[in-house]
């Protein structure tokens, strides 16, 4: 096997450290192959020459990386990266622990390879892989908390519920009972107490995120009177999180089935049309990239087209080199032409990617370390607009509600910024509800901790709708609240699909095997 035996030591030390996955067969039979004893140069010549592209597929196969087919899928969108931001990303693939480690290992190999038949020890150690696999079924019978450093109790599960025909069996019946499930607005009431509704779709801003940079208690969100603590977006790309939204009063559907034509019933900004809403569509960038656009107006059925930008301020440039302009002068400057917009009622729908991993504010440096600050002015600039709509006096519903998170803490099989994974670091977002301008006597926000997604946004408008709450002479956002609709957190993205079984989360990968995803793997 010669030098054959490092590669092997390699990966079993990334695989031991949870930094790869090990396909135990497929690598026993490259090893078997390594170690043909070639009877000539030639021959060794040309058995090197058939391993060595083998060993890289087969390294990229058992890497967490996504698959080849779906990296092809997405050239044209790295292409567009800026150098600088594609020279970053190559740059957080290097773990300084993980090189130091691999370059013990290689100095103890050349050490002991003269001595020992390191083939012998190659072979034992694959076998001893396939052990996990063919016991890992009983093994997860207890399952942890999903959270570290939970106090919660280990949860009891039937191992049985665990096995990978059960847990297909699992996801089938949700997207069964999903189908089911639908949300319709009624025609607002003519009470002489009009009002907007203004959606905040925002990129890259999970939970995780903001526990990360310390910002999870920010006094943004305790204005909020609605605050849904447990909401899962379903979705770690911004496209498909935004064909979730703007479909969301239908029940989650599987991935593959937001790029057919959507159902007229499910699209809520055509249902609030229907309603007596005026639609608006406001973008703090061009649209372009990832083709969200077209995701937004035909798969989202977006009945309009967005508002123009012309005059806002320039913020930052994307990652793609594309201009970004600030959410204040974006939002501030539609804002004004609203007041002027004779219109009874509008629905606002705004996407903003001033999170977005790789954006550079204009004027400075590009770094890692600017989330923080952009969180800081975005969540300046979003102060302001409500602090705007409050002064104004008009009665507005406001929703926050973010696409996925931007994965700032990243993973041993994700590096940060990478969302090819929907952990539920990614999907688990913040939503909340406000209702500005309205008669409250009371002020103590409302939380919903259960699972909950879009269809539970959806279904509480519709209350408000039908029951105007500017309309009351002291409206409590409590009775609204009851019996909303729960929704499992399932999260998935182009072949891999993340679920909860108890407090365990589980993955699909794109081959169909199911494997746990341990949060405690975080870095």
């Amino acid at each position: 096997m010669g030098l054959w035996s490092a590669y092997f030591f390699a990966k079993l030390l990334l695989y031991a450290g949870g930094y790869i996955d090990f396909n135990p067969w497929l690598n026993l039979a490259f090893a078997a192959f390594t170690a043909l004893p070639p009877k000539n140069g030639r021959q060794r010549f040309a058995k090197n020459l058939i391993a060595v592209p083998l060993s890289i597929v087969l390294l990229y196969h058992d890497s967490w990386l996504p698959p080849i087919s779906r990296a092809l899928s997405q050239a044209g969108n790295l292409h567009s990266f800026t150098v600088g931001y594609s020279i970053e990303l190559l740059g957080r693939f290097v773990s300084w622990q993980v090189l130091a480690e691999l370059a013990l290992l290689l100095g103890a190999y050349s050490l002991v390879r003269r001595k020992l038949r390191l083939s012998t020890f190659v072979f034992i150690a694959i076998v001893l892989t396939m052990l996990p696999h063919q016991w890992g079924a009983q093994t997860l019978g207890v399952v942890p908390a999903a959270t570290a450093g939970s106090n919660a109790a280990p949860l009891q599960v039937d191992p049985r519920n665990m096995r990978p025909e059960a847990l297909d069996a699992q996801l089938a019946q949700f997207y069964a009972r999903e189908k089911q499930r639908q949300v319709r607005f009624a025609p607002v009431a003519q009470d002489g107490a009009p009002y907007d509704i203004v959606i905040l779709n925002v990129c890259s801003l999970a939970w995780d995120d903001l526990r990360y940079v310390k910002r999870d208690r920010d006094p943004l969100f305790a204005r909020f009177d609605l605050l849904l603590s447990n909401f899962s977006s379903g979705a770690s790309y911004s496209g498909p999180a935004a064909i979730r939204l703007l479909r969301g009063n239908c029940g989650q559907t599987e991935h593959t089935q937001l790029y057919n034509p959507p159902n007229p019933e499910c699209l809520v900004i055509d249902g609030l049309q229907k309603a007596g809403f005026e639609p608006h569509w406001l973008m703090n960038h061009d649209g372009q990239f990832g083709n969200f656009y077209a995701d937004v107006h035909d798969r989202g059925g977006m009945p309009v087209t967005p508002d123009s930008n012309n005059g806002a301020l320039l913020a930052q440039q994307a990652f793609d080199g594309s201009p970004i302009y600030s959410d204040y002068s974006v939002l501030s400057r539609w804002w004004a032409r609203r007041l002027q917009n004779p219109a009874p009622r509008v629905v606002l729908y705004y996407n903003t990617v001033t999170l977005h991993d790789g954006n550079r504010v204009v004027g400075s440096g590009h770094t890692d370390s600017s989330y923080p600050t952009r969180l800081s002015q975005f969540i300046s600039d979003l102060a302001r607009f409500l602090d705007d709509i409050q002064h104004s006096g008009r009665h507005v519903i406001v929703v926050l509600l973010p696409e996925h998170g931007a994965a700032l803490r990243g993973d041993r099989r994700q590096i940060s910024g990478l969302r090819e994974i929907p952990t539920p670091a990614i999907s688990h977002v913040p939503v909340g509800m406000m209702l500005l301008n309205a008669a409250k006597s009371q002020s103590v926000q409302q939380r919903i901790d259960t699972p909950t997604s879009f269809l539970a946004v959806n279904e509480l408008l519709s209350r408000l709708i039908a029951d105007n709450p500017f309309a009351k002479p002291d409206v409590s956002v409590a009775g609204y609240m009851q019996g909303l609709p729960e929704t499992d957190p399932v999260a998935e993205n182009e072949g891999t699909t993340i679920i909860q079984v108890g407090r365990q989360y589980m993955m699909r990968t794109p081959d169909g095997a199911w494997a746990p995803w341990d949060s405690v793997d975080e870095r």
